[in-house]
């Protein structure tokens, strides 16, 4: 739990092990350096390839996650996070209560998904893999999301084995993980494991296609017990989210899709409301309000129902483009 709790422990780990067993987790680690001064800052430029992504070593949500260019936008990244995020009080529940220690990690191109994963004994029970939309950069707060993935079945499986690869690297072999990776040009690589189930809607998501409960499933592991679970389960149909933050929709959440409009339209079926704050308070270091999201028989459908409804509430805009954020969704 240490090694995947401290993000880059967890990658400087596993790019040690080389295996056996076969695929080896160091074929999806990534280079990276742990910042704790701005002598570390200075260090890590000069080990990790630039362009780059800083990130608070316990953080959630891509709370600080920030993309930088060069020596001068690490330095600048690292004592504003020193400055604005030194405790708990500063920004409540994204890990800060473990300190707000950096890291400095290779960017990697490619698209991002998730992995969520029930372990039991080390055997791997089931997996969930959904995808998600490019971010806002320099940010990476997520955008969109697409379950179950679009990927081919081959593309998929490699996602699953590099996730499982990773957790059994770092010695977790019993529980619910949610693991994020990107597929790039040259297979999987790894952007974090989070040693827990899986945040915002995946729970919620999984359940709803799958009638699997990761809540149920993380309990009945940690009581000793294998999960029932269906060994090959099949989507019952597809969903479609975007997320809406405040810095953004501010007026939408005050007017259109306020939450009392969301709700209703939940209870009618017609979108899938996830609340994920209970305040429309802006700030810099933001996390989503809420996911709306969209079903339909196939991806491309649930796409166009919830495009429609995006432009329909305002949530859709030039400065946050729905449709791009959906384009990576076939």
């Amino acid at each position: 739990m240490h090694l995947a709790k401290q993000k880059s422990r967890t990658q400087l780990h596993l790019l040690c092990r080389h295996g056996p067993p076969w695929p080896a987790p160091s074929l999806y680690a990534v280079p990276c350096c742990p910042l704790e001064s701005e002598a570390d800052v200075d260090r890590a430029v000069h080990q990790v390839p630039l362009p780059g992504v800083m990130k608070l070593e316990f953080g959630a949500g891509a709370v600080g996650v920030r993309l930088v260019e060069d020596a001068s936008q690490c330095h600048e990244h690292f004592s504003r996070i020193a400055r604005d995020l030194q405790g708990e009080a500063d920004h409540p529940g994204i890990g800060l209560g473990w300190g707000n220690a950096m890291l400095l990690m290779e960017f990697i191109e490619g698209t991002e998904h998730d992995v969520d994963l029930v372990l039991f004994g080390g055997r791997l029970l089931a997996a969930f893999v959904s995808d998600n939309g490019p971010t806002r950069l320099p940010g990476f707060t997520e955008t969109a999301a697409c379950m179950p993935t679009g990927l081919a079945p081959e593309q998929e499986a490699q996602l699953v084995q590099a996730a499982f690869r990773c957790c059994l690297g770092c010695g977790l072999l019993d529980g619910v993980f949610n693991v994020e990776l990107k597929l790039t040009r040259a297979g999987p690589r790894l952007i974090e494991i989070n040693p827990r189930m899986g945040g915002f809607y995946l729970r919620d998501w999984i359940l709803e296609l799958y009638g699997v409960d990761l809540l149920l499933a993380a309990t009945m592991v940690a009581c000793g017990l294998r999960p029932a679970l269906p060994a090959h389960p099949r989507a019952r149909g597809h969903l479609v989210g975007v997320m809406c933050l405040v810095s953004q929709h501010l007026q939408a959440l005050s007017s259109t899709a306020s939450r009392e409009t969301l709700q209703a339209l939940h209870d009618q079926g017609l979108l899938r409301l996830n609340l994920l704050e209970e305040t429309l308070v802006p700030g810099e270091y933001e996390e989503p309000y809420c996911s709306v999201a969209c079903a339909g028989p196939s991806p491309a459908e649930a796409r166009l129902r919830l495009l429609g409804l995006c432009q329909g509430l305002g949530i859709d805009g030039p400065h946050y483009p729905v449709a791009y954020f959906l384009s990576h969704f076939k």
